[in-house]
């Protein structure tokens, strides 16, 4: 109870649950967007999970102990073709509904459990191929899931915006951070050579950067600069921060373009509304005090 009473204190006068509602609405939409194209994406690339792939249930297996004992033929049953394609069709449809205005609130809670439970399954099946975007979507559909649980607690669902929001400013400033201490950031050669491998790879910009190393190194400190910026989003004034945004909204969709990374978009642009959302929370109450 003390607890309670505290986050009362705290939070109650600064929730304003129509902008509350509203930045949970955006979230479960974009992110909804991110679980469809991730999921048509290993739908379009099923052939990974025949049997001798590198994504077959018989080698995907071996990870746990668990997954080999008498476990084994029930987990196959989903895990194994054709029931991992099931389970990706299914999560389309979830998300199609996370998608549908019509959908009922208990469908609709049934689908983002759906999808949380199966984001978490499919990695422990196999985290091999998966990237950063994936964690994104974990954590952004386990908070959609628990908010709609607690729908009616303005308290919980104000928790998992801000939870949300915290841990999209903490994975660009750690990604920037990393990369400031990395030599072949800062001088541009990490730039350079992202775009001569294979799979995120770009024959032409290769070619454009491989003899401009200052072009390369502006590219890299800029990555630097703007990744390590962004969680500013949260308390900057309003321009700022809608310019950081922006910014960052321009950096994976370019990144889609050029590197094939489209699910970073959803997965990080569905964060967004609870961001903005948290930052103004954050600007009403220091005009309070």
């Amino acid at each position: 109870m003390a607890l309670i009473d505290s986050l009362e204190k705290r939070f109650g006068s600064s929730i304003d649950r129509s902008s509350q509602d509203r930045a949970f609405d955006q979230v479960e939409r974009l992110t909804a967007l991110g679980a469809a194209v991730s999921s048509l994406e290993y739908l379009a690339s099923s052939r990974d999970f025949d049997r001798g792939e590198l994504l077959s249930w018989d080698t995907a297996r071996t990870r746990y102990r668990w997954m080999t004992g008498r476990s084994a033929k029930a987990l196959g049953a989903v895990f194994d073709k054709p029931g991992i394609q099931a389970l990706f069709g299914l999560r389309v449809l979830a998300a199609a509904t996370l998608l549908n205005p019509r959908a009922s609130h208990a469908s609709k809670t049934a689908a983002a459990t759906y999808l949380a439970t199966t984001n978490f399954a499919v990695h422990a099946r196999s985290p091999y191929g998966s990237d950063g975007s994936e964690t994104v979507l974990t954590i952004s559909l386990t908070s959609i899931a628990l908010g709609r649980w607690f729908r009616s607690d303005p308290r919980a669902r104000h928790a998992c915006l801000w939870f949300i929001a915290a841990q999209s400013c903490l994975s660009y400033g750690i990604a920037g951070l990393a990369k400031l201490v990395s030599p072949v950031w800062r001088d541009g050669t990490a730039v350079r050579d992202i775009f001569r491998t294979r799979m995120f790879g770009h024959r032409k910009v290769f070619s454009f950067l491989r003899n401009r190393p200052k072009l390369a190194r502006a590219v890299g400190m800029g990555t630097i600069v703007g990744e390590m910026a962004f969680p500013l989003v949260l308390v900057a004034p309003a321009p700022v921060a809608r310019a950081l945004l922006a910014t960052g909204a321009g950096f994976h969709a370019s990144n889609a373009v050029v590197m094939g990374l489209n699910r970073f978009v959803w997965a990080f642009l569905g964060t967004y509304p609870a961001v903005m959302y948290c930052s103004r929370a954050l600007g009403r109450r220091a005009k309070a005090s």
